[in-house]
């Protein structure tokens, strides 16, 4: 079979979701930003400080008997999990992050607005039910540098808790994951017309920096459709096939010296696997090794226990039903998604929803998706038990993320 690819068509094979995902995460820029130039206006005029005290005690929800939404009486805990992953830098070549400027805004913005918690004590305050302030945690994924050279100096100006999620064969070996060499790849192949055999000999016009993104994407998203010895395969073809320069991503990763220099510095540390698989594919002996050998490597870096999880990607077909009891019994206490919502005591603590903070360099369409989150809670669905009807786990609307698409492909 063979697969035409262009600009304006998408890769067949790729489900509904998975070419979503692509679609969002092209950077777009209207020519007027109507949304944006309102959003501007309600937030430097203080309209978005009174939906900001309102939602510490209250949230908007639609009623159908009503002619306009009703509030309700906030009675139990709630949660907003922030991801990040590159600061001042991308995750990727071809990705986009927040500025070091824009990150230093945001965290300002919420050290002055909001309760700004640590996981474990999210974690304890859900568990226990018991009614508190809204709380924001910050997290990070992948263990990228920047994480150290930009965001710790801004989290330590602010007196900021934060957890960072490592995979952990990156860091031993110092080299990126393989969705990061992806984007490589597409960075350094030759312009014009590319041929890759995946699942079926797929071509690929690469004549601008929008094409090779989107090819890119296109091939992640993909891979992530596969079993893992299957992609692992398609990866070394790929990388045989184009030849990446291995010192093109050097010193993008943190080292274990950084990471114990803010581990002192009260930094947490969570698992992100041994080598970022998307784990709803893995066979179980592959999933118990990813779960548990990382937490163990870890906690012997550390020194102390290693609790949380953060699912590689995280969206709903990238988890599983098997992994839920295997983070149980591997000993983790929590587990992250990018399943965007805000996190109550009804909501699974290996389920737990973040909101990814994409590209936006607006501080106030931040305070806006912010404070929207609160005030406007999505109804929550559980992520891994299959629908009537369905023959597998569903994908929940991506209806809130923050700052706009998401940028990078991993989460």
């Amino acid at each position: 079979m063979q697969v035409d690819r262009t600009s304006t068509q998408g890769l067949p094979g790729l489900r509904p979701e998975s070419q979503t995902w692509v679609d969002a995460s092209i950077p777009r820029k209207p020519l007027l930003d109507w949304r944006g130039i309102v959003i501007k206006g309600m937030h430097y005029s203080g309209a978005l400080n009174l939906a900001r005290r309102l939602a510490k005690s209250y949230e908007i929800h639609p009623d159908s008997s009503l002619p306009f939404p009703r509030f309700e009486r906030v009675e139990t805990p709630k949660f907003v999990i922030l991801c990040y992953h590159g600061i001042g830098e991308s995750g990727n070549p071809l990705g986009v992050a927040p500025t070091r400027e824009l990150f230093e805004a945001q965290m300002r913005f919420i050290r002055e607005n909001y309760r700004v918690v640590s996981l474990d004590e999210a974690c304890c305050e859900l568990s226990s039910g018991a009614k508190s302030e809204p709380g924001v945690v910050v997290t990070f994924d992948d263990g990228y540098r920047s994480a150290y050279t930009v965001a710790f100096p801004i989290l330590q100006k602010f007196r900021l808790p934060a957890i960072i999620y490592l995979t952990i064969e990156s860091v031993d070996t110092g080299q990126v994951a393989w969705y990061d060499r992806v984007f490589l790849a597409m960075t350094v192949a030759p312009s014009g017309e590319l041929q890759l055999d995946l699942q079926g000999l797929c071509r690929f016009q690469l004549n601008s920096p929008e094409d090779r993104l989107r090819a890119a994407l296109e091939v992640v998203a993909l891979l992530r459709t596969l079993p893992n010895c299957q992609r692992r395969q398609c990866c070394h073809l790929l990388e045989n096939k184009i030849g990446l320069p291995q010192n093109a991503l050097s010193s993008r990763v943190l080292t274990w010296e950084e990471i114990h220099t803010m581990h002192q510095a009260g930094v947490a540390f969570g698992s992100h696997t041994l080598t970022h698989p998307v784990v709803s594919q893995l066979a179980p002996e592959e999933l118990e090794h990813e779960l548990a050998a990382s937490k163990c490597l870890l906690e012997k870096k550390l020194g102390n226990p290693v609790l949380d999880f953060a699912f590689p990607f995280g969206k709903a077909s990238d988890c599983s039903p098997a992994a839920l009891g295997m983070l149980s019994r591997c000993g983790y206490r929590s587990a992250v998604t990018t399943v965007p919502g805000v996190n109550t005591p009804q909501v699974n603590p290996f389920e737990l929803r973040r909101l990814q903070v994409g590209f936006d360099g607006s501080l106030a369409r931040f305070a806006f998706d912010l404070g929207r989150a609160f005030l406007r809670p999505e109804e929550l669905h559980t992520l891994n038990v299959p629908l009537a009807g369905s023959s597998g786990p569903q994908e929940v609307p991506a209806r809130v993320s923050i700052g706009g698409a998401l940028g990078d492909p991993d989460a």
